[in-house]
């Protein structure tokens, strides 16, 4: 049997689901068949917690993302909504495609995904094609050709992907660090995408996650502005995950703590990014903005001050809540989670 699509398939035959707008436009500008629908979560940000129905997690999400990136409340839980009843369809599409990245933005979104069809008992006509480049940057030909990589998703597949969904919605790390260094080759991007949602918890001596021990580093170098740090950071990553919605986030925790790390910000991004902003500010000016470390910032780069101890700061990883009740850390040059030094 071929998975392909068939040339007498028609295109109200087949779901196909990935991560965003910019995806949706190529796949549709290579004239792949089907109902297009953008799965749009950014799950490595805020609380992801252990769910038994996926539109009670999307209430969540939706609470979460509008209060975050100050949007409608009720525009992003519609849209929330609309994807998940296209997806409660699946049965009325012989065919479901899968189209995601090798990132940590869409490994998330891919355990979420096949959880979802294994919970549905669905494995018959669902398909996974996997990128190890950016779709959105993909042109009509690439993304044909991706189409005829299309392979039926196997059992051992889907299984994995719900257990270790499990892992990343519990409340505490422990099973997640035991994925990160187990056999997840079923899933061919998933173990190195595990490792760099790992190196957002708190390392144990300075409290800084990998992103924000890197911002942090080139701030130590040298004066740059916002959005110069946004690309430098980034670009440290062999697979980017982060926009820069959920950099700047990070920059906030770092700006605007009880005892700064970095100065320079104009506002919170909120203020100036998202849709509910200042008027007479903007994402120019957030993104234009030279930042420079605080003494507090040199200390605990250094090591002599512990940042979330300090500046009681916390934060969310899946269904973990890194907060000063609950000190997680992780060592990432041993691999593995340790007590606060």
């Amino acid at each position: 049997m071929s998975t392909k699509s068939t040339p007498d398939q028609r295109p109200d035959d087949v779901l196909v689901i990935t991560n965003g707008d910019s995806a949706v436009a190529r796949l549709e500008e290579a004239g792949v068949a089907g109902l297009i629908t953008p799965w749009r979560d950014v799950l490595h940000d805020g609380p992801v917690p252990a769910m038994a129905e996926l539109e009670s997690l999307s209430a969540i999400r939706a609470t979460f993302i509008a209060a975050d990136l100050g949007l409608g409340a009720e525009e992003v839980a519609t849209e929330f909504r609309s994807r998940d009843a296209t997806i409660r369809r699946h049965a009325s599409f012989p065919r479901v495609e899968i189209w995601l990245e090798h990132d940590l933005y869409d490994q998330l979104q891919l355990l979420q995904i096949l959880d979802f069809f294994r919970s549905e008992q669905r494995l018959e006509g669902l398909y996974l094609v996997q990128a190890d480049d950016y779709l959105g940057h993909q042109p009509p030909d690439a993304m044909r050709r991706l189409a005829d990589s299309a392979a039926p998703v196997t059992d051992e597949q889907q299984r994995l992907a719900s257990d270790v969904w499990a892992a990343f919605t519990s409340a505490t790390p422990h099973a997640l660090a035991r994925f990160a260094a187990a056999d997840t080759s079923a899933l061919p991007h998933l173990a190195p995408a595990l490792k760099r949602l790992l190196a957002e918890l708190p390392d144990p001596v300075r409290g800084l996650t990998l992103t924000e021990e890197r911002a942090l580093a080139h701030l130590a170098r040298e004066e740059i502005t916002t959005g110069e740090l946004f690309r430098r950071v980034t670009e440290e990553d062999q697979a980017q995950f982060l926009g820069d919605a959920s950099f700047f986030r990070r920059l906030d925790g770092l700006a605007f703590a009880e005892r700064p790390l970095i100065d320079g910000l104009p506002a919170p991004s909120k203020e100036c990014c998202g849709l509910g902003r200042a008027p007479d500010r903007g994402y120019a000016e957030f993104a234009r903005a030279r930042l420079r470390l605080t003494k507090t910032g040199r200390d605990v780069l250094s090591g002599r001050l512990d940042h979330r101890v300090v500046n009681r700061a916390d934060h969310w990883v899946g269904g973990v809540h890194v907060s000063p009740a609950a000190l997680i850390r992780y060592d990432r040059a041993g691999g593995q989670l340790v007590a606060p030094m």
